[in-house]
């Protein structure tokens, strides 16, 4: 009886499928070779179910391969991990590009971008290599663009199915514009100063500087830290389980 009623309301990755999976993440992601071995298979759950839902296209690739599928959404796997919302529904389209690409109207090549106005996702799949191999520099470029993702979907729930529980945002983005107004000033001595384009640079700023670098982020920013851990529901310091904290 247990099994039958795990089979209704939990689907497990097909076998060959999973297999797949563990060696992509494992080969690519420092934070899913850090989790233990329950949340590394709550992680490809999650994977599997997102890829249920995405839809991926390339003008320049014969066939996007499961390998580009998995690394690219593992992103929002990540960010949204201590979370009980994970699966967008507004942009669930992502083309990839083998290399940076030229935007019209900007001088310098891309890395990846977000269209707001068709909901689709662009990315570099080079970049989103690069991101990944290099886990430490808080350059991560499928990160930066699944959190613009992230923040600009939690606008468009009603308040009782967002991804972030809104106190939680209110006091990230008391400090965060804190941070912002200190970067404008030249005192910043931590983040990229990219974050101080516009809040929305520093939402994903703050991202890949709380997945890739969290000591160093405690050790300078200990207050916006602590906001991101509550916003996220999730301390990538404790690495074998993130979401299990006392903060």
């Amino acid at each position: 009886m247990q099994s039958f009623w795990k089979k209704i309301f939990y689907q497990n990755v097909p076998p060959a499928i999973d297999h797949d999976y563990h060696i992509i993440l494992s080969n690519y992601s420092t934070y899913y070779r850090n989790l233990n071995d329950h949340l590394k298979q709550h992680f490809r759950y999650r994977v599997y179910r997102l890829l249920k839902m995405m839809a991926f296209s390339s003008d320049h690739f014969r066939v996007v391969t499961r390998e580009m599928r998995v690394v690219i959404v593992s992103a929002i796997v990540i960010i949204t991990f201590g979370l009980k919302k994970y699966t967008p529904l507004r942009f669930r389209h992502i083309e990839v590009m083998p290399r940076r690409y030229m935007y019209p109207g900007y001088g310098q090549p891309f890395l990846g971008h977000t269209d707001f106005t068709n909901d689709m996702i662009f990315f570099s799949w080079k970049d989103v290599q690069d991101g990944f191999f290099i886990p430490d520099d808080a350059i991560n470029v499928a990160l930066h663009e699944m959190s613009h993702v992230i923040e600009v979907e939690n606008r468009y729930f009603n308040l009782f199915n967002r991804f972030f529980k809104q106190v939680e945002w209110s006091k990230w983005a008391k400090h965060a514009t804190h941070q912002f107004i200190k970067i404008h000033q030249g005192n910043n001595y931590f983040l990229n100063p990219y974050a101080g384009t516009n809040m929305k640079e520093m939402f994903a700023v703050c991202i890949e500087t709380f997945y890739e670098q969290p000591a160093e982020f405690y050790k300078h920013l200990p207050q916006l830290y602590a906001t991101m851990v509550r916003l996220l529901n999730q301390n990538p310091l404790n690495q074998k389980n993130p979401t299990h904290f006392e903060y």
